[in-house]
């Protein structure tokens, strides 16, 4: 027994396991930036291949594909963060023009406007949701406006994180291959069919996550930015870069966005508007509803329940960068169990059926 105790604490597979553990453990606080970076090499290694023949050395090739895909995202997020504080202020005004905190039981009772619509036994029932828009305004410009606060005072930390993003996806699209070749060395060989359709499986669910799903929220945003400036409305291209984020997560698509504009339109008595916002959602409803199915059904038929616990469980583990990565660990998932299925299917030999005389 103690033989076989020191033979085990001796192998090379444990020593191997405790030291991947301990690797494990050491990476835990930039975990969530190698993951990503490892999600946009996946993103950078066909652009920067089709680059290198043009661009003749390698890592000159992948940086200029880093510079294409990442550099658009760091301006359109550092062009949100400064149209959310360039918007507070014109935010609190117009819910002031609005008059949202000042519709009490006696006001509703003396707008005309109002009273052709609403039976005189709706008006406190009004007066109550109307505070209650108005907390949840102030509610949501405060934590706004907190968040901003916190993400100055950790400026330092978050240099540091996206100097570990961008070194890790710089190195893992350059040497992926390497480390795929350490994996495949440590699979046994009865192992390998599980594997290779893993790899299949997984590259499908993440083309459906990318084409399917982040591509037709790109047509949407694009669509709705377009739409939100010919109808007059303010820092357009934030409501189209919102409404395209918004258009990710499954159940919920462009509607936050668009029902907001129309009761800000309501309130405001620009009921034109109002119709044309609506009429605009409703197209763009009708265009999800054939774009996503006809992308994404190419690669992988996910459920739409995957994602949406992607999105929502994703940001409360590991914060902003869960909206990335906690689909794509879901989907992965998913990914894994097809793989499964297919490798025990092509285990199980095919019954035979003898024809009836």
């Amino acid at each position: 027994m103690i033989y076989k105790i020191k033979g085990t604490l001796t192998s090379a597979l444990f020593v191997l396991a405790v030291l991947l553990v301990l690797s494990m453990v050491v990476l835990t606080p930039m975990l969530s930036m190698i993951v990503l970076a490892a999600v946009f090499a996946y993103v950078v290694r066909p652009i920067a291949r089709r680059l290198q023949p043009f661009l003749r050395f390698q890592s000159l090739a992948i940086l200029v594909a880093m510079a294409v895909v990442i550099l658009p995202l760091i301006l359109l997020v550092i062009y949100c963060i400064d149209s959310l504080i360039q918007s507070a202020p014109a935010l609190i005004t117009a819910a002031k023009a609005s008059n949202l905190g000042n519709l009490t039981t006696t006001n509703l009772q003396n707008s005309s406007q109002l009273t052709q619509y609403f039976p005189s036994n709706m008006y406190p029932y009004m007066g109550s949701a109307s505070g209650v828009v108005e907390t949840a305004v102030s509610d949501i410009l405060r934590g706004i406006a907190s968040y901003l606060v916190s993400l100055v005072q950790s400026i330092p930390t978050l240099a540091l994180e996206l100097f570990v993003f961008f070194m890790a996806t710089f190195y893992i699209a350059r040497d992926g291959d390497r480390i795929w070749a350490y994996v495949d060395m440590a699979i046994p060989i009865e192992r390998k069919g599980f594997f290779k359709n893993l790899i299949k499986e997984t590259d499908n669910v993440l083309k459906s996550i990318f084409y399917g799903h982040f591509l037709t929220a790109m047509i949407v945003g694009t669509i709705s930015g377009i739409g939100f400036y010919i109808l007059g409305y303010p820092y357009a291209l934030f409501l189209g870069i919102l409404t395209g984020f918004t258009q990710v997560i499954p159940f919920i698509g462009h509607w936050p966005t668009y029902t907001v504009l129309a009761l800000y339109d309501l309130f405001t008595g620009n009921y034109l508007r109002m119709v044309l916002v609506i009429l605009l959602s409703i197209g763009l409803s009708v265009l999800d509803m054939y774009i996503r199915p006809q992308i994404s059904g190419k690669y992988a038929d996910i459920h739409p329940m995957i994602f949406l616990l992607g999105f929502i469980c994703g940001p409360l583990l590991m914060g902003l960068v869960g909206f990335i990565i906690g689909p794509l660990v879901l989907g992965v998932a998913y990914a894994a169990l097809l793989a499964y299925k297919e490798s025990r299917d092509a285990m199980i030999p095919e019954k035979k059926t003898e024809d009836s005389p």
